[in-house]
């Protein structure tokens, strides 16, 4: 959505923007287009990792999104009078989540009550705050506009395809739990009805809510058929003067991740952390390569292999904590908050509209040279980051879901990352635990490797820290000032088109 001339902590005093002091607001302080990315982007993680234990909890979710979703269409301005065809899609998709709702309201048998999806309900919140920025600043949209009027359907686009993929990650967990019922019955000794459409895993309790979520995801992919990606090309994205905004961004998670890490810390929130780093590290090796291309940064041949070997050791690591995450446990509102600033700090700078940039058009955008001076502060800090995560590790009372953890200690074994005990084939986990979906201490193996993964994380954030020192020339606090001048990097976020700043208040909406 379109953006504020000013930066988007707008209601914080100037002389907080001082290089010395670093705003810390609980404000969401993205624009509406960068939520509805970021919305995007939670349901692509979401549908890469879901498995059979959150099927339960992302039910439960469901229809919030769903309503959340429906009031911020309903809030978009430009809606013809009467009945408008354009929001059939969206009422009806809400009708089906009403009837899901309904049915689990009060439900005594699978999945009955219990905690909802943590993920499902941040995309939620996300959508909720959208709204409400739409409807303070909606009616500053010229809608009749050709352009405007292209950016409001790119964003109805936008949200239906974020419940498209929020259905579909439903329904494959829907189908991960039957396979799971299915294996225990077998090994068990029990009989199972298999079901005779959808697949083999359809089966009882969860065949009806495939049977269901299948019809939600059906409608959102009716409105998406030959509109997704022709209607995402007319996404505006407008330029806007942000001094400082990826320095203050880094500056906030860095704060806000030793804050959790100083805690009793949910390994939720360790995933979201070693996630982040991994993100980090990527977009570092994209904004180094721009640079090189630009002539301000010499070219090297350590610079990004080191920061590309840290990337993944991050991502692997957060692998491993992702099997001790237990099905609803909630994350860290100021961890989360931050998170989802990197990501669309980053975005503004490494994306073009929908896609990542080439190095040729990012060598092209101002502020490149500060930005990838400040992505190699963070990878520099990283390495003392990722010491304080190894020590996580060394917990003796870690624990996590049995199922996955049993996993997890038979593919250690297998792959020689962790000792083959010298008696054989161990069953590290009961099959009674995986049953009844037990919270259990870490097997031998997950233990081991967690704790080797780790120290191997820290080794390469090391290596990555010392090269990105050697390349790290320039003052940082020079990159942090709102006074850098030419340096300071231009900002562009996608969104709703909004109309030249009203005189006198340079508001936009989606500051």
């Amino acid at each position: 959505m379109a953006t504020d001339l000013r930066p988007a902590y707008a209601d914080i005093d100037e002389e907080l923007f001082d290089v010395d002091q670093i705003p810390m607001t609980s404000r969401d302080v993205r624009s509406v287009g960068e939520m509805l990315f970021d919305v995007d982007y939670q349901a692509r993680q979401l549908l890469m990792d879901v498995g059979g234990d959150d099927a339960g909890t992302l039910l439960r979710s469901w229809p919030t999104m769903v309503a959340a979703a429906e009031d911020l269409w309903a809030s978009l301005p430009g809606r013809r009078p009467g009945v408008d065809e354009r929001d059939r899609p969206i009422t009806s998709l809400s009708a089906q989540a009403a009837t899901i709702e309904s049915s689990l309201s009060g439900r005594k048998a699978w999945p009955g009550q219990g905690p909802t999806n943590p993920r499902v309900d941040q995309m939620t919140q996300t959508l909720v705050n959208a709204a409400a920025l739409v409807r303070r600043y909606g009616v500053e949209i010229p809608h009749e506009q050709t352009e405007a009027h292209r950016d409001l359907e790119a964003a109805r686009t936008r949200i239906m395809h974020g419940l498209y993929l929020t259905a579909h990650a439903v329904n494959v967990a829907l189908h991960d739990n039957g396979r799971d019922r299915v294996t225990d019955a077998r090994e068990s000794g029990r009989r199972v009805q298999l079901a005779q459409h959808h697949s083999p895993y359809a089966v009882a309790p969860t065949g009806v809510w495939i049977d269901r979520m299948s019809a939600c995801e059906n409608t959102a992919r009716s409105y998406l058929t030959d509109r997704f990606p022709h209607a995402l090309t007319g996404e505006a994205v407008r330029p806007v003067d942000d001094p400082g905004r990826l320095a203050q961004t880094l500056a906030n998670w860095d704060i806000q991740s030793h804050r959790a890490l100083a805690r009793h810390l949910q390994p939720s929130n360790i995933v979201l952390i070693t996630r982040t780093q991994g993100l980090i590290a990527g977009a570092s090796m994209v904004l180094v390569h721009a640079a090189a291309i630009a002539g301000v940064l010499e070219p090297s041949d350590r610079l990004v292999p080191a920061i590309a070997d840290a990337g993944r050791s991050w991502n692997n690591l957060a692998s491993r904590w992702g099997d001790l995450v237990l099905p609803g446990t909630r994350l860290e509102g100021p961890l989360a908050r931050a998170a989802a600033e990197v990501r669309a700090a980053y975005r503004q700078l490494t994306h073009d509209s929908t896609t990542l940039a080439t190095p040729e058009i990012i060598a092209t955008r101002p502020g490149l040279a500060n930005a990838m001076m400040v992505s190699l502060r963070a990878i520099e800090a990283s390495s003392e980051l990722a010491h304080v995560v190894a020590e996580k590790a060394d917990n003796p009372n870690l624990t996590g879901p049995a199922r996955a953890l049993s996993r997890r200690a038979h593919n250690d074994i297998e792959s020689g990352q962790a000792k083959r005990p010298a008696e054989g084939d161990v069953v590290w986990v009961s099959p009674s635990d995986i049953l009844a979906k037990r919270r259990v201490a870490l097997p031998r193996p997950v233990a081991e490797a967690l704790r080797t993964t780790s120290v191997s994380t820290a080794v390469a954030a090391g290596v990555a820290s010392r090269v990105a020192d050697l390349h790290g020339w320039q003052d940082p606090l020079s990159v942090a000032s709102p006074t850098a001048g030419s340096g300071c990097p231009s900002r562009g976020r996608a969104g709703l088109v909004a109309p030249p700043s009203v005189p006198g208040t340079g508001k936009r909406l989606g500051r």
